[in-house]
């Protein structure tokens, strides 16, 4: 099944996740497209603000990689805590024309993301759609995440986090932490687990990691 809808992004991000509240301070590691959390994931736009268009495609299996259209496309595993994963703003608001990705139910899965324009106003604002998402899904046990075809944007998150173990960070539940801690730690994940063009929240935070004051929920994870 595939479905395509016009989606309002802020902040640079959209979820994958069985609700719009994603648990943001379990984000352990990102490509730079994908970033993988305790359950769900964030995709990562080129934009700060406006519309982007994107196709859901739910499959039982597999599918072979089309690449000709895509200029980045990446895989990673994802879980399913309610059985109710869907594509949403991470703001509350979730497409009602995407459909539900998981029929199978809980679990893990797999999902590819492929996508187009994201270099075209990087940070900007654009009311109409300049950025092209493909997210497909399928069940699948927990394996490693691949780049399948990568981009000058996933390097420099591939290089910012090459002192990282993506899939164990990825696959792990978050610790026990008392709430000061968790925020610090949740900071310096959205500082760094992405590229080196964070919001302008933490732009300055970049430079000081350990120092970093505490995320907000509505923080970009840039």
């Amino acid at each position: 099944m595939t479905t395509s809808s016009v989606m309002f992004v802020n902040e640079g991000i959209f979820g994958v996740s069985d609700d719009a509240q994603v648990p943001m301070e379990t984000v352990r590691w990102s490509n730079g497209l994908a970033a993988p959390m305790d359950h769900g994931a964030w995709i990562l736009t080129g934009i700060n603000t406006g519309h982007v268009r994107v196709t859901a495609q739910r499959l039982d299996a597999a599918p072979p990689v089309e690449a000709t259209d895509w200029e980045e496309i990446v895989e990673i595993s994802v879980r399913s805590v309610e059985g109710d994963l869907r594509i949403n703003s991470g703001y509350g608001i979730t497409p009602d024309d995407l459909p539900l990705l998981n029929p199978q139910g809980p679990g893990w899965y797999r999902m590819r993301v492929h996508a187009s324009g994201r270099s075209i106003n990087l940070d900007g604002v654009s009311e109409e759609p300049v950025e092209d998402y493909l997210i497909a899904v399928w069940p699948q046990e927990p394996a490693e995440s691949v780049i399948i075809r990568s981009s000058k944007m996933i390097d420099e998150a591939l290089l910012a986090n090459a002192d990282t173990t993506p899939d164990e960070n990825a696959h792990a539940a978050p610790e026990p932490d008392d709430t000061a801690e968790k925020d610090r730690r949740a900071d310096v994940r959205i500082t760094w687990a992405w590229t080196g063009r964070p919001s302008s929240a933490t732009r300055s935070a970049r430079s000081t990691p350990t120092s970093s004051p505490s995320a907000t929920p509505s923080a970009s994870p840039r």
